[in-house]
């Protein structure tokens, strides 16, 4: 660890590049940043910094490597696995980089890919796309708002929309902490950028660039474009997606941390000329199975989202999620943003005085009653009425859009043709209703007013669990989450667990991707049972049943990284100086 004098040295550095105002070395500044989603001991670092260019955040991270300290660079610090805040001790200083200053979209090829910087958000390429008939990668999930695009990539994140498979990219421009300890500066943006860094990093920020790419070649490299083949073949034994998948991992994309990302490009995708959305409900699992399996054999194209969600996630969100479906309607994402780092300073300060880390939320659950329902009556009747519940959303393009989504997608292009052909709401209408005569189950189809209220339910869900958990921590032990990956050949998606586990489970929690088998499944413990010891026998239970973990919020320091995963960990950052630990790898010097 440095000495007094050599840490007051780095700090004045660091102040000198960038700025006093953003070196944070007091507790109550930092507790924002070194405090993420999850409930942990904060720990101690060094300073946080928020550099407010590219080029100061060149000059942060070559002083950090001068001084052979820790980085942990961070985005938008809305992961659920703790993998962008420091964790545990460390055999050096710890320096957290904040990227929130550092906000920048470049539309390029017709608006068809967009360079982003660290800082921009989905929400803002969204705001900025939708004028021009496109759309990104992701939209607001359940998980956050306001999460980055390159913290997307970064994580392997995929989120709901079915089609564009997880978020993947070879076009990164980065730099790499080498053997030798120096960082260098790689550019394969596919732009002219200039020589020097500085003088790259300058030209990037201000778009003074030339695109160099043929648009050929971006189509392959800058989405996932073989997933909706992948997740087709629901007759495989293995999972459509997981974060040890090594088909996601290359330099940035799924690096978490191991890189500092400047910038990153991304497809954009041709919009919807119309959407439908349908609300399926039963209480037959096997009627949602087979939907989905013959679904995905059929010649419909795939839904643009298939969300599920069970009853007792339903209830929950109905009653402790009315604030943050309302905020989600009439907020934009900055806003909500905002107020999500405001409650984390408010938490450091009831921490600090000794008062109840729930009072934000025992207030906001109070005015919860005063506020609008977060479903219209018959979605609420239906959402309580049944047991399983699905989200279907489809949609009808211009054909030249989905030629254009077909340049970024599809690799057989005669079945794409045949596609764009049909009336794909009407198509998968006739579907459902055939399917609800074979099997017993509700269909409601959704008007543009529901559908809008149902996503934003779902996109609320677990905000809203945690909540309830929070206000009622006193009736349960400890809560655990998992992301997990079923898989695609699975029948067994709804979870039934072995009576050892069981009896240590005082309630189960369960939404998901439902085409992509993606799971997101939430344990509140009885008291007395050792989150720990049941997570592991938890997890056994997994493997018995060939599932992959995490499947799309990275192995943060939740979830060991696999053999694969850790080799390219080591591959990117051979001195183990970035993120160290992540993965629940060693956090000592050279991998010692």
């Amino acid at each position: 660890m440095l000495s007094s004098e050599s840490s007051s040295q780095i700090l004045s550095a660091l102040a000198e590049v960038v700025g006093e105002r953003y070196l944070l070395t007091k507790p109550s500044q930092q507790f924002a940043y070194v405090q993420g989603m999850l409930d942990v001991a904060v720990t101690s670092v060094l300073a946080v910094i928020i550099p407010q260019s590219l080029v100061a955040l060149w000059r942060a991270i070559n002083i950090c490597a001068t001084a052979d300290v820790i980085i942990i660079a961070q985005a938008a610090n809305t992961g659920l696995t703790g993998g962008s805040t420091p964790f545990g001790a460390y055999d050096r200083d710890v320096v957290v980089i904040s990227m929130q200053a550092l906000a920048g979209i470049y539309l390029l090829n017709d608006a068809k890919d967009a360079i982003a910087l660290p800082a921009a958000s989905l929400q803002q390429l969204e705001s900025m796309l939708a004028p021009l008939g496109r759309g990104p990668h992701s939209v607001l999930g359940s998980s956050c708002v306001g999460a980055s695009i390159i913290g997307g990539v970064c994580n392997n994140s995929g989120g709901m929309l079915l089609q564009r498979g997880p978020a993947y990219t070879q076009m990164a421009l980065f730099a790499r902490r080498n053997e030798s300890g120096k960082f260098e500066l790689i550019n394969h943006l596919g732009i002219e950028l200039g020589e020097q860094p500085e003088e790259m990093l300058i030209n990037l920020e201000q778009g003074q660039f030339v695109d160099k790419a043929e648009p050929a070649s971006i189509a392959k490299k800058c989405s996932n474009h073989q997933y909706q083949s992948k997740v087709r073949d629901c007759d495989a034994s293995t999972p459509a997606r997981f974060n040890n998948d090594t088909d996601g991992l290359y330099e940035a994309s799924g690096s978490a941390g191991k890189l500092i990302v400047f910038a990153v490009r991304v497809a954009t995708f041709a919009q919807n000329e119309q959407e439908q959305t349908y609300y399926v409900s039963s209480n037959d699992d096997t009627a949602l199975t087979k939907l989905r399996q013959q679904w995905l054999k059929s010649k419909l194209e795939l839904p643009i989202l298939a969300e599920y969600m069970h009853r007792d996630y339903n209830k929950v969100t109905l009653r402790y999620g009315r604030d943050t479906c309302l905020s989600m309607l009439k907020l934009s994402a900055n806003h909500i943003g905002r107020m999500y780092r405001l409650k984390a300073k408010i938490g450091y300060y009831l921490h600090k005085w000794h008062l109840p880390k729930t009072l934000p939320d025992n207030i906001l659950q109070l005015v919860c009653h005063f506020l609008p329902e977060a479903l219209p009556k018959p979605l609420r009747t239906q959402a309580m009425d049944y047991k399983y519940h699905l989200i279907i959303k489809v949609g009808n393009r211009h054909h030249s859009n989905q030629h254009n989504n077909n340049h970024y997608h599809n690799t057989n292009n005669e079945e794409s043709t045949t596609r764009a052909n049909i009336d794909n709401i009407q198509a998968a209408a006739a579907f459902l209703q055939a399917h609800a005569k074979q099997y017993p189950l509700a269909l409601h189809t959704c008007s543009t007013t529901e559908a809008k209220k149902l996503l934003v339910f779902r996109s609320a869900a677990t905000a809203a669990m945690f909540r309830y958990y929070d206000l009622n921590h006193h009736k349960f032990g400890e809560l655990l989450s998992t992301d997990i990956a079923l898989p695609r050949n699975a029948q067994d998606w709804d979870e039934v667990l072995p009576k050892s586990l069981q009896q240590q489970v005082k309630e189960t929690f369960y939404l998901g991707h439902f085409f992509c088998y993606v799971m997101h499944q939430d344990y509140l413990l009885h008291s007395g049972i050792e989150a720990k010891t049941f997570k592991q026998q938890l997890l056994n239970f997994y493997n018995q049943r060939h599932i992959e973990y995490p499947a799309e919020h990275n192995v943060g320091h939740m979830y060991p990284a696999k053999p694969p995963l850790y080799a390219f960990y080591k591959q990117l950052d051979p001195t183990n100086s970035l993120n160290p630990g992540i993965g629940q790898t060693t956090k000592r010097k050279y991998w010692q």
